[in-house]
């Protein structure tokens, strides 16, 4: 991982815009999520969490297809523990994260509602539409850097998944 740079100060207005984790080939753009089911071909954030940077935690969802976060579903969670997850952010900046827990069957999200440090949170389904439990997997901070404009501004093109 590159050295870190200086941090960058808790913009009010940052919002994830891309998701990468290299080990399992997941690169998405990132959206806000919306009311009502969940979008394709792209990861969505949680609005009623905070954005890298704001000293708590970011969710970040997606569905278990290809393509998407269905990795996160079929890789075994000791082979997780360890992988870097990079984020961009709407005012060009680069966070990375350490995987540090994967958990299988989540029923809530109250771990991640009451975070006081820093931290992303990276969800997907196990199962068809309706399934109650999720996958959650939890990423430390590990450092944040400057980042290309064109990196951290992929184009999103969600679409309607049924």
């Amino acid at each position: 991982a590159p050295p870190p740079s200086a941090t960058p100060t808790a913009d009010p207005d940052r919002v994830a815009t891309r998701v990468r984790i290299a080990a399992l080939d997941i690169d998405l753009p990132v959206v806000r999520g919306p009311d009502g089911y969940p979008l394709c071909d792209v990861a969505m954030y949680l609005k009623e969490l905070r954005q890298p940077g704001q000293g708590a935690a970011t969710y970040l969802y997606a569905h278990a297809r290809e393509g998407m976060f269905l990795p996160l579903l079929e890789t075994r969670e000791r082979d997780q523990l360890g992988m870097v997850v990079e984020v961009w952010t709407s005012d060009d900046y680069r966070f990375l994260y350490e995987i540090v827990d994967v958990r299988r069957d989540q029923r809530d999200l109250n771990d991640a509602l009451t975070a006081t440090t820093e931290q992303l949170w990276l969800q997907t389904s196990e199962g068809p539409r309706g399934t109650p439990g999720k996958t959650q997997v939890v990423a430390e901070p590990l450092s944040v850097e400057v980042a290309d404009p064109a990196d951290a501004h992929p184009k999103p093109e969600p679409v309607e998944c049924g």
